[in-house]
């Protein structure tokens, strides 16, 4: 039994890292994606870790109530579809654009200082 509950959190914790392209741990993974989740989704996320750690222990895993487990994972799986594919890799691609384009200008600008301070402008 407690074997398909970890199953099931490393299924969620897979889909996680497929639609928001995420890496590391569980912990790691719900903290980068504030802003790209809900704050209700983050908050049950952060049980899922809670809960993860306590299957590794028999004692305190007999603790846990399995239905809510599965009831958050399928909460999380219901966010993580209505997200786009590739979205966050396509934002991700235009921010990395946009901030070369702010660095070329700012170099042609400063070149233009420099032209103009020595008087070949």
């Amino acid at each position: 039994m407690h074997d398909a509950t970890l199953t099931r959190i490393e299924r969620t914790e897979a889909l996680l890292a497929e639609r928001l392209h995420l890496r590391g741990r569980l912990a790691d993974k719900l903290a980068s994606a504030r802003g790209r989740l809900p704050r209700a989704a983050l908050a049950q996320g952060r049980e899922l870790v809670d809960a993860k750690a306590r299957l590794a222990n028999p004692a305190t895993a007999r603790d846990l109530d399995p239905r809510r487990i599965e009831a958050t994972c399928a909460m999380l799986d219901r966010h993580l579809a209505a997200i786009p594919e590739g979205k966050f890799r396509r934002r991700d691609r235009s921010a990395l654009i946009g901030l070369a384009a702010i660095r070329v200008l700012i170099v042609i600008v400063l070149f233009a200082v420099i032209l103009s301070w020595r008087g070949l402008i």
